[in-house]
């Protein structure tokens, strides 16, 4: 159950929620520069292999899965706030293990330790992250305040990724990787103004993956399954397959996703807007038809003019996805009462079994067909995530 905030941490509670979204929009940099171009640093370490890179995504996922429930009852104890300052420093971790990966013999270990810091993000940050965004966004401007989030996250990472193809190309990884990690600590400073909420995370570990399929959370478990193996696509196969297309070239690669942000930029402003005005759930089935159409492009085209076009109508279809299933999702989170942080945490599962599932389909697909063949699987699954419309927070 939340309990109030200290006195001493309400009058900061007016700049609660600006400083939540620059913590996650500074981040957001470090994200953009090294996020892009890691599934690329592994393909390249791992000898052009697709399936080994897979597999080193498998792993990471599957080692995170049990771990969920475990965090959640520490960051009970701990509060939210500390809890996202230790996730944190799990990028951290894991940027600064990455630094030395290349140039050391030891390189298994340190990818693992950098697997650590991913886990430590997991468990420790996004479901709190998720219960603070949820509590400070203000319900009838809900879509809007995210529209406008979203579209300042694009705008401040514009020449992220351009700036980090020009660094690798001149530079290498390891730079890359350095920046990513300063940029990361400097994230650290908004979370030391946000209101120190407490949760009481009130499932057990079986009873927590019994909860996952029970009928009050099916709807929201099968669309965040649907988001995760969907998302894994964008995150593994799409950056490789931009780098087979420009001959291994990182400043296009860097360039071209910076172009798709900046034609996203205002479309999402339009997008959060519209979500306080008309049903989220009718924006989401819009959203979630164009994003499988966009996928399907993205897998029929073979020539560079045919992907921007794809990929310029596919991002198109991600912001009219996105924005309203958040949305929704932190609609459904506030109105879950104290069942808050057990709705958040559930959601992190379930995107990581979906991300779980679609990894191993993966292995499968991009060992027999081309990589574009993977779009396929990502469109196909992409309209289960409607199903988080049927989702009624009244049946917690």
């Amino acid at each position: 159950m939340r309990t109030h905030p200290s006195n001493r941490h309400t009058l900061l509670h007016g700049v609660a929620l600006p400083a939540l979204a620059s913590n996650r929009l500074i981040d957001g940099i470090s994200a953009s520069m090294v996020g892009v171009f890691l599934p690329i640093f592994l393909y390249e370490f791992f000898d052009l292999s697709v399936a080994f890179v897979i597999l080193w995504y498998l792993l990471n996922c599957l080692v995170k899965l049990p771990f969920f429930v475990l965090g959640a009852k520490i960051f009970s104890r701990t509060g939210l706030t500390v809890s996202m300052v230790i996730g944190t420093l799990g990028v951290v971790l894991f940027h600064t293990s990455y630094f030395f990966v290349g140039e050391s013999t030891s390189w298994l270990f340190l990818m693992l330790l950098g697997m650590v810091g991913l886990l430590l993000n997991s468990i420790f940050y996004w479901s709190p992250f998720h219960i603070d965004m949820a509590n400070l966004t203000t319900q009838k401007k809900r879509g809007s305040q995210l529209g406008i989030f979203y579209a300042v996250e694009r705008l401040i990472s514009v020449v992220a990724p351009l700036l980090a193809g020009f660094i690798i190309a001149t530079f290498g990884y390891r730079i890359n990787f350095f920046l990513g990690s300063a940029i990361t600590v400097c994230s650290l400073i908004p979370l030391f103004f946000l209101p120190r909420f407490h949760v009481q995370y009130e499932f057990g570990y079986v009873q927590s993956f019994r909860e996952l399929f029970s009928k009050r959370f099916r709807a929201m478990t099968f669309s965040m399954m649907a988001y995760g193996a969907e998302n894994m696509v964008g995150v593994v196969i799409w950056p490789i397959f931009l780098f087979t297309m420009f001959d291994g070239n990182y400043v296009t690669v860097g360039l071209f996703t910076t172009v798709l942000v900046v034609i996203g930029l205002f479309l999402e402003l339009v997008v959060g807007k519209q979500t306080d005005h008309l049903s989220t759930a009718r924006l989401l089935k819009i959203g979630t038809g164009i994003n499988a159409l966009g996928w399907i492009w993205k897998g029929l085209v073979d020539t560079v003019a045919g992907v921007f076009a794809a990929a310029t109508f596919h991002s198109f279809g991600t912001i009219f996805l996105r924005t309203p299933m958040d949305t929704l999702m932190y609609e459904q989170a506030a109105d879950a009462g104290h069942y808050i942080d057990e709705y958040t945490v559930l959601r992190e599962m379930a995107l990581t079994i979906g991300r779980v599932g679609m990894l191993g389909l993966l292995l499968v697909f991009t060992s027999t067909f081309t990589l574009s063949a993977a779009f396929f699987l990502a469109a196909a699954v992409s309209f289960a995530i409607n199903s988080l419309t049927h989702y009624r927070s009244s049946h917690v």
